[in-house]
């Protein structure tokens, strides 16, 4: 991607991509890079595109000295992101897709965990699978009091290989057991008392709130922040290397035993038979076309990869 500057201010600079589509919104302002999620629809589905777009702007956060703390959400009353793209792996049949499309998430993760920079997850709406995963790699949550966390996969065909790991990491076995296998939402409140959200805020203010939480890890001295960070993620980054190829060969077994189509079509409806390049990732503008998916009392609830 190509980006400009098109305003500069003594502590302040704003970026664009030249297309007005940019998936992807950067805009760097007092040290503190936001990086807001711009997919089509409401809720932020994890395509290509946009999973690419946040590995190459992680790494040039890296690189850039004027990025002291990086800020990912989903833009104001969107979803941080309901998971992954279903139009994007429907037709998977356990081949090299499945291959690509695990390491492409992979090394999704790994840009935001190979910052050496404090970064901060504004989750409003739906953080679900893909999207809770991209959360916890993060250093900060901060979440709205509506915001949900929600790991399904299993209940509708998909394997949990790379949200088990996470979790287990993250939470404990007993916490990752509870939501993997019981594959229910959890309220803010809950996500809060599990540390999974470190702040709660009200949804004006959710910005505001992380962006306040980014500039105070920022302002700590960078040397012992950033050697300490890059020390505390390395085991986390050689276990999502190791565990790789185990993910592919399970994702793999079961698109070839096609146990999520029912789900895919559910959510998809007529868009699952369509072929080509993948569209908005949305079904009817209201539920994300995801791999993290279901509907529920006509709302959009996600399930996760």
């Amino acid at each position: 991607m190509r980006w400009r500057v098109f305003a500069r201010h003594e502590s302040r600079l704003l970026f664009a991509e030249v297309s007005m589509e940019s998936i992807l919104r950067e805009e760097l302002e007092q040290g503190i890079l936001v990086l807001t999620f711009n997919n089509a629809g409401p809720h932020n589905p994890v395509n290509r595109a946009l999973e690419r777009a946040i590995i190459a702007a992680c790494r040039r956060a890296e690189e850039n000295e004027a990025v002291r703390a990086v800020v990912l959400w989903g833009g104001p009353d969107r979803s941080f992101s309901a998971g992954g793209d279903f139009k994007e792996v429907k037709n998977h049949v356990g081949g090299a897709e499945v291959k690509e499309w695990i390491e492409g998430t992979l090394e999704l993760y790994r840009s935001v965990l190979q910052l050496t920079k404090p970064t901060v997850a504004a989750v409003d709406r739906y953080a679900i699978g893909i999207g809770f995963q991209l959360a916890l790699v993060c250093d900060w949550r901060v979440g709205t009091e509506r915001c949900q966390f929600v790991m399904p996969e299993l209940k509708h065909g998909i394997a949990c290989s790379l949200g088990s790991y996470m979790l287990e990491k993250s939470l404990g076995r007993l916490a990752m057991t509870e939501l993997i296998y019981g594959c229910e939402p959890v309220e803010a409140s809950t996500a809060r008392r599990m540390s999974l959200l470190n702040e709660l805020s009200s949804v004006p203010e959710l910005l505001s709130s992380a962006r306040a939480a980014a500039a105070r890890l920022a302002a700590y001295p960078q040397l012992p922040l950033r050697r300490t960070k890059r020390f505390a993620n390395a085991g986390y980054i050689e276990g999502l290397r190791e565990i790789a190829t185990q993910s592919i060969a399970i994702h793999s077994e079961a698109f070839a035993q096609k146990t999520a189509q029912a789900h895919f079509k559910a959510v998809l409806g007529t868009k699952y038979t369509e072929g080509g390049s993948p569209a908005s990732g949305v079904v009817a503008q209201q539920a994300p076309a995801s791999l993290e998916t279901q509907h529920v009392g006509g709302v959009a609830q996600n399930d996760h990869a």
